[in-house]
């Protein structure tokens, strides 16, 4: 049996470290047991997260088993190593698609580009969302051809590449739009003004076709 902090060895019968006071482990490599004290933690904004979090809420970066010892974290797996956007990207994406019911594939024809962004945890959030509301959605990871980046909020600004961005089916794009706008999690900003037509402005509509 081991101890998970400070990597002490014991003979079998011991349940807990001497010095840590922190219960043993069968395998420092491959930690099953929980330990007391154990978090979720991002290594690279050292944010503390919920046991069952799956990612961190700022930088989508995913979470790690880890004990906070004399002010010290100390990780019970091996943490997520430094690797490019582009793998970050595609990481996310496997995630998404094992986990949520609404994604789906949507063929070129039949989407339009909700959002497109660099900012992969803001990405995440307005998937759950639409998943949780029953919008069927799409993750596009970035690829070399120019894009226009947030086409929500002050679209049409063609760069020198594109970014990952997230697909809904047309019909859905209106309900998405007021659906992410109004969203106190995102703050993304306030409602397009031609997407706030109230129900009389409608109705008026109606009336003049009529």
């Amino acid at each position: 049996m081991y101890c998970p902090i400070c990597k002490g060895e014991f003979r079998e019968g011991f349940e807990e470290c001497t010095s840590c006071n922190i219960n043993l482990v069968a395998d420092l490599d491959n930690i099953t047991e929980h330990v007391r004290g154990e978090i979720k933690l991002c290594v690279a904004c050292e944010i503390e997260a919920e046991p069952d979090a799956k990612r961190c809420p700022s930088c989508g970066m995913k979470l790690i088993r880890a004990v906070l010892h004399d002010d010290i974290y100390v990780f019970l797996e091996k943490p997520p190593e430094e690797s490019s956007d582009i793998d970050q990207i595609h990481e996310v994406e496997e995630v998404l698609i094992n986990e949520l019911e609404y994604y789906t594939e949507i063929p070129d024809e039949e989407g339009v580009v909700l959002l497109e962004s660099e900012d992969i945890a803001l990405l995440v959030k307005v998937q759950e969302l639409l998943n949780k509301h029953e919008i069927c959605f799409q993750f596009r990871p970035a690829t070399d051809a120019p894009g226009s980046l947030g086409g929500i909020f002050g679209g049409g600004n063609v760069l020198d590449r594109s970014f990952p961005k997230v697909v809904v089916y047309a019909d859905d794009e209106a309900e998405a739009i007021k659906l992410i706008a109004t969203s106190n999690e995102l703050a993304l900003g306030e409602i397009p003004p031609e997407l706030i037509e109230s129900e009389d402005d409608e109705e008026s509509d109606d009336d003049n076709n009529e």
